[in-house]
C-alpha cells in the first residue's frame, strides 16, 4: 500500500532505515510512516493467498464448446490480462485460455518447441521458443503466427526468453553455453552477450531466463541458484544457493522480487533481487504434492504453473508500488 510522504527529520532518516534493517517485521508500519514506497521490509513480509486453480482438463474448447483435448502435461505459462497461455507439452500445442470465459484454443502447434520457453508482451504479442528449429516464434492470439526468427547461426540451443517491456528488447538463453542473444522485437541481432563470470562454476546449467531493472537473472540447475548478470554479462549476484534445492522455475517482478520454486514440496521461497534481505518460504498447502514446471508474475498475480495439478493462480500481496 502507497502510503502519503511528509516532511521528516535528518536524524530519523538516518536511523529508521537501519533499525529496520535489523527489525524487519516489527518495523515495517514504522518504515511505511516515513516513506512515499512500500518498505522493502513490507516486500520480505511478501503474502500469497489462492485466488484460482485452472484445471486443464475442465477447459472447453472456445470453438467446438467441447472439453479441450489436452493432455494437462503443463511445461510453461504466461499471461496478461484475461489472456493466459501455457504450453501442454503432451499435445505439443501452445494454448490461449480466457479467464474470462475459462475457455481454451490451440494458438500454434509446436512440435519442437522447448519446455519453458514463453513470454506474453503488454502490446498482445506472444513469443516461444523453439528450440528444435532453433527460432523464436511471435503470435498473436486472434491472428496466429506473426514471425519467425532464425537463430541458428547465433544459438545452438535456444531454451528460454524474456523481453525487457521498456525497451523492447528480447533475451533469448543459449542452455548450452549461457550465450543471450539480445533481439529488437522485429528478430534483428542487436547484442550477444557473453557471460564473463567472476567465477567460471558461478553458472553450470542455466535453463531458464528473467530480467529485472538494469539486471539479467538466470536460473542456474547446475548449482540451484539464481545468477545475476550485468547486460555486459559481468557477474552481479549468486542468490539463493544456500537456501534452495533443486531449482525448477523463478520469475522476478518489477520490484525486484524474487519467486523461486524448488524441491520443497508446498512452499515458495521468495527474496530481493538485490540481496539486501534474506529470503523466506512461503508455505502453500495447495501445491502440496504438485511438481512446479514454471512461474510468471504480472505484478498483482503468480500464475505456478504444475507438471500435471493444473495452473494455480496467487494473489501477491504487497504488489508492486511506482
Amino acid at each position: 500500500m502507497r502510503s502519503a510522504s511528509r516532511p521528516v527529520s535528518k536524524w530519523v532518516r538516518r536511523i529508521v532505515p537501519a533499525a529496520c534493517a535489523l527489525l524487519l517485521a516489527a518495523c515495517a508500519d514504522l518504515d511505511s510512516m516515513y516513506s512515499g514506497q512500500i518498505a522493502d521490509s513490507d516486500y520480505w513480509n511478501t503474502r500469497l493467498s489462492l485466488a484460482q486453480r485452472i484445471d486443464v482438463a475442465t477447459l472447453v474448447d472456445a470453438d467446438s464448446g467441447r472439453p479441450s483435448a489436452l493432455s494437462g502435461f503443463i511445461s510453461a505459462v504466461a499471461a496478461q490480462g484475461d489472456d493466459l497461455y501455457f504450453i501442454d507439452s503432451g499435445s505439443a500445442v501452445l494454448v490461449h485460455v480466457s479467464l474470462a470465459a475459462m475457455s481454451a484454443r490451440t494458438l500454434a502447434s509446436l512440435p519442437g518447441a522447448s519446455s519453458g520457453g514463453l513470454y506474453a508482451s503488454s502490446d498482445g504479442s506472444v513469443y516461444v521458443a523453439d528450440t528444435y528449429n532453433r527460432q523464436i516464434l511471435r503470435l498473436d492470439p486472434m491472428l496466429g503466427e506473426l514471425d519467425r526468427f532464425a537463430l541458428g547461426h547465433i544459438l545452438g540451443n535456444p531454451a528460454d526468453l524474456t523481453l525487457i517491456e521498456s525497451e523492447r528488447l528480447l533475451l533469448v538463453l543459449d542452455a548450452l553455453d549461457g550465450r543471450i542473444a539480445v533481439l529488437d522485437v522485429l528478430g534483428g541481432l542487436q547484442q550477444l552477450i557473453e557471460p564473463q563470470f567472476f567465477d567460471p562454476a558461478a553458472v553450470s546449467s542455466a535453463t531458464a531466463i528473467d530480467a529485472g531493472t538494469g539486471e539479467i537473472f538466470l536460473l542456474d540447475s547446475g548449482v540451484d541458484a539464481i545468477a545475476g548478470i550485468s547486460h555486459e554479462g559481468y557477474a552481479t549476484g549468486n542468490y539463493g544457493d544456500d537456501d534452495l534445492q533443486r531449482v525448477t522455475a523463478f520469475a522476478v517482478d518489477s520490484c525486484r522480487r524474487l519467486f523461486v520454486a524448488d524441491a520443497y514440496d508446498g512452499s515458495l521461497y521468495v527474496g530481493a533481487a538485490d540481496m539486501s534481505l534474506p529470503g523466506r518460504r512461503i508455505e502453500l498447502p495447495e501445491l502440496a504434492g504438485t511438481e512446479v514446471a514454471d512461474l510468471w508474475t504480472d505484478e498483482s498475480f503468480l500464475f505456478v504453473a504444475t507438471r500435471s495439478s493444473g495452473i494455480f493462480v496467487f494473489a501477491v500481496d504487497p504488489v508492486c508500488a511506482f
